[in-house]
């Protein structure tokens, strides 16, 4: 590969991140954002998914919408528990701030619990959505337990994101075109790789 084949694959990869991560925001504003985040996010990672599966030429605004369509209701099923979640961090952190310090201990012990659950679920539910048709609650049941499984995938999950933010943050506007796609296209790839060991795991227990 010359060159300018090389400057042109990675000026198609720049166009393909920006453009997955513009639709990503506008179908979130699009569902209202507390609607559309969900869904959204959902069609941001099957088109990530599909990336690292090898199909580059995936025509992304029929996929993204298609996705988006298509899984709108239980990729909100997903929304509203998660957002429960949240709600339920908030109202334990504004009690733990009015408790005193011995008994503040025990509830910054359950906060910072829950913190993690809710961080292990988030990093690992989308991949999982895209992969693999589940009910609700086993997309649930399942990304804990491979965050519990895999501690040191899930951890090189959450540090592989954090610095992807951390670089594109030093370039004011880089996040507003490319932060989200990239960070699925990271998270999907760390999540293939899981995947399929498990599935060669399975495979070969049944020979």
């Amino acid at each position: 590969m010359g060159t300018m084949d090389k400057l042109y694959n990675v000026a198609e990869w720049i166009m393909r991140l920006c453009i997955v991560n513009l639709l990503w925001f506008l179908f979130t504003i699009c569902g209202l954002v507390v609607f559309g985040l969900f869904p959204a996010t959902a069609a941001m990672f099957t088109i990530t998914r599909k990336w690292t599966l090898g199909d580059y030429d995936v025509p992304l605004f029929k996929t993204f919408w298609s996705t988006f369509k298509k899984e709108f209701l239980q990729a909100n099923v997903l929304g509203i528990i998660f957002y429960l979640i949240a709600g339920l961090l908030y109202i334990n952190f504004l009690y733990t701030k009015s408790l005193t310090d011995g008994a503040s201990i025990l509830m910054i012990g359950g906060f910072f619990s829950l913190c993690l659950f809710f961080v292990i679920l988030f990093i690992h539910i989308f991949p999982l959505f895209v992969h693999y048709r589940l009910t609700t609650f086993q997309y649930i049941k399942r990304a804990f337990l491979i965050g519990l499984i895999k501690p040191l995938n899930t951890l090189l999950m959450i540090v592989g994101s954090y610095a992807i933010y951390y670089m594109l943050s030093s370039i004011p506007g880089l996040n507003f075109f490319f932060l989200f796609s990239s960070i699925s296209f990271y998270l999907s790839w760390m999540s293939l790789r899981t995947y399929k060991k498990f599935e060669q795991q399975e495979a070969e227990s049944t020979l």
